[in-house]
């Protein structure tokens, strides 16, 4: 079965102000290497696909097409405005079909932005999820991820019966939850983190697309172009999220593969702290920067000026060429008052 896969790289760059701005969201940045994440997350995968397609914003145009240039057989769609994930896999779906015609394969969804520590365990994980969907194309997947530790900011996949082989029938899908039912998850070793990666067959997904959501569906196929949508016309498609318009209301049978590959969302600047080599005072640094008396804190330096940090713990210093901003690692929670803050008092170019 042929495998296309969907790189979701929208995403408005709050939660890493100030090295991502509207036109360079967090996954044009290189955190962890000399690559970008969406360049990391096309290597992870393109071993194992036909075809590559990232849906992105307008806005961040420039940068993305920097990464997508540099490899073959991968395309990008650049939505006017954000419709939320719904219209996103839509508008990927329709142009997948444009494309590829009616040929039966597989659609692999992904973030374009997480961490992955074993590649090999990944694809793993996938060519499970294909071998799977080959015999039961009408089912609908998800990779879920072992957790490694109680986390009230994941949705969580509840493992329902054995469906074949390590992959299991899905029970129910949760929301995020408080610390104790998180506790009460990870001991139970029934659930899953869910990472926002669906597998499934084109014509499936299609055809729930125009049963549940009839109205996405008919906007999105009646578009002039599905690679630069119109302003006028995008916007006028609703917008929801893919799990409340097609996952919380099918009827078809859903799996899970659950995965263990050293995942990480690094959806925060504490997710990405604690990724990180420390030194012997638990502190970590990207760039010039020094400690003293500083405990477990972060120093990120994309300047040749040299950070100085005393008497912190826990502390986050993060500078670029026209920003420095310093908090609490704590503080992670509360990123989106920053641009908020920075929109009220008029200083959008910051953003």
């Amino acid at each position: 079965m042929k495998l296309s896969v969907v790189i979701m790289a929208g995403g408005s760059g709050k939660r890493f102000w100030p090295l991502s701005r509207e036109s360079k969201a967090k996954q044009s940045l290189a955190l962890f290497s000399e690559k970008t994440l969406l360049a990391e997350t096309i290597e992870r995968i393109i071993p194992l696909a036909e075809e590559i397609t990232i849906v992105s914003s307008l806005k961040q145009r420039d940068e993305i097409s920097k990464d997508a240039a540099k490899y073959k057989n991968v395309k990008v769609i650049y939505e006017p405005c954000g419709r939320n994930t719904a219209p996103c896999i839509m508008l990927a779906l329709a142009a997948i079909k444009s494309r590829c015609g009616a040929e039966e394969r597989a659609v692999l969804v992904l973030p374009s932005d997480h961490y992955v520590a074993y590649p090999d365990k990944f694809r793993e994980s996938v060519e499970t999820g294909i071998r799977y969907l080959e015999k039961n194309t009408e089912s609908i997947g998800t990779i879920g991820i072992e957790p490694a530790y109680p986390e009230t900011g994941f949705g969580y996949i509840k493992k329902g019966e054995p469906a074949e082989n390590g992959i299991f029938k899905v029970g129910s899908f949760e929301e995020k939850p408080c610390l104790e039912k998180a506790e009460s998850f990870v001991k139970s070793g029934n659930y899953l983190w869910n990472g926002g990666i669906f597998i499934f067959s084109l014509s499936a997904m299609l055809h729930e697309f125009k049963n549940l959501a009839p109205d996405i569906y008919e906007a999105v196929n009646a578009l002039d172009s599905f690679d630069l949508p119109g302003n006028s016309a995008y916007s006028a498609v609703r917008s929801i999220s893919f799990d409340y318009a097609v996952m919380e209301k099918t009827q078809k049978p859903v799996f899970t593969v659950p995965g263990n590959f050293g995942w990480n969302d690094v959806g925060s600047w504490k997710a990405y702290f604690d990724l990180l080599p420390k030194d012997g005072n638990g502190n970590a640094k990207v760039g010039k920067a020094q400690f003293i008396n500083c405990r477990d804190s972060l120093a990120v330096n994309l300047t040749e000026k040299e950070i100085v940090m005393f008497n912190k713990e826990r502390g986050l210093i993060a500078a670029t060429e026209d920003a420095l901003f310093a908090a609490s690692l704590d503080d992670h929670s509360k990123m989106r008052e920053i641009t908020e803050f920075l929109v009220e008092n008029g200083l959008t170019k910051l953003l």
